[in-house]
């Protein structure tokens, strides 16, 4: 992330870029808060037998959820054309810079990286700013989680507690499995790509002089084995993600099995009312949603960074 940071840094964009961050984050854990809030009001008027406040309560409850949607909805839409234009700048000072670049600087390389660094490395940038399950998701699971913790501390010690007992060896798991290796196969991923790119370039630009010497199907094997890298690189990548889903939802059932064993045995004892039960398991959900959020929005900026990482270079030539 520190390239990225130091990308805005240049763009001058920092502060106008925190600040909607900021307004974007409470979203989630407020929306999991009034979800867990009103489960706990429902079943306290069924367990007071007052089922004509219902519709009071849900209306008052849908009424919140309204609004709560109605404020995300104006904050990323302005979001969006923040990002978009961020993009438009951004394409912009990548093709100046190349253009300003020495003639000898830009025949030194290759073609295929002068276009991965214009298109690929540029959306990959701008995937990490707005894209799905990035920094700004980062940072809203971020603050789920924290705040979900607390309200669930807060409602039952003993159910927080085997909440997490769940939640940490899934970190440490997914950490060894995706996190820390994923920078080297993208990085990986990229290079094919770009060598597919130079590879496939003399194919169009050079036809006659490749028919003249006959040279055609050396060409091709090229692009085959460099196609056979760039598949290997993303299948070892996938499968590592897909490993990474089966830990999560082996570790997710049980660790919902085990909520709702102890707190049956705790309504059993006389500890606590199924209301706060269901109270604890909404927020349980909010708290496992923000982790696994909290990692694969890791796992994304760390694959995206090695992109951003090359715009920073391509700038700074």
């Amino acid at each position: 992330m520190h390239e990225f940071f130091k990308l805005i840094k240049r763009l001058h964009i920092r502060r106008k870029y925190y600040v909607l961050l900021l307004l974007r984050s409470p979203f989630d854990v407020i929306r999991a808060w009034m979800h867990a809030a009103m489960m706990r009001s429902v079943f306290s008027c069924l367990e007071a037998e007052s089922a004509d406040r219902l519709p009071v309560v849900c209306i008052g409850w849908g009424l919140l959820c309204a609004l709560l949607f109605l404020y995300n909805g104006t904050v990323w839409s302005i979001y969006a054309a923040f990002a978009a234009g961020t993009e438009a700048r951004l394409q912009k000072e990548m093709t100046d810079k190349t253009l300003s670049l020495p003639y000898r600087l830009v025949q030194g390389r290759l073609g295929g990286e002068w276009f991965t660094r214009r298109n690929g490395d540029i959306q990959a940038a701008i995937t990490m700013m707005n894209g799905p399950l990035n920094i700004p998701h980062l940072v809203t699971a971020f603050f789920n989680m924290i705040l979900s913790s607390f309200l669930m501390l807060k409602a039952s010690p003993t159910l927080f507690a085997v909440t997490w007992a769940f939640i940490l060896p899934y970190l440490l798991v997914n950490y060894r499995l995706v996190l820390r290796p994923l920078p080297g196969l993208k990085e990986k991923s990229r290079c094919a790509m770009a060598d597919i790119s130079s590879s496939i370039k003399p194919l169009i630009a050079d036809a006659e002089a490749i028919l003249l010497y006959d040279v055609g199907s050396l060409l091709l094997t090229k692009c085959e084995e460099e196609s056979r890298r760039l598949m290997k690189t993303n299948l070892q990548t996938h499968m590592r993600r897909g490993l990474s889903e089966m830990v999560s939802r082996l570790f997710g059932i049980g660790g919902y099995l085990a909520l709702l064993l102890t707190g049956f045995a705790m309504i059993a004892g006389g500890r606590m009312a199924l209301s706060e039960l269901m109270y604890c398991s909404q927020v349980r959900g909010s708290i496992l949603a923000g982790v696994l959020m909290l990692i694969t929005c890791k796992s994304n900026i760390k694959a995206n960074a090695v992109s951003v990482k090359k715009v920073n270079e391509a700038l700074g030539e």
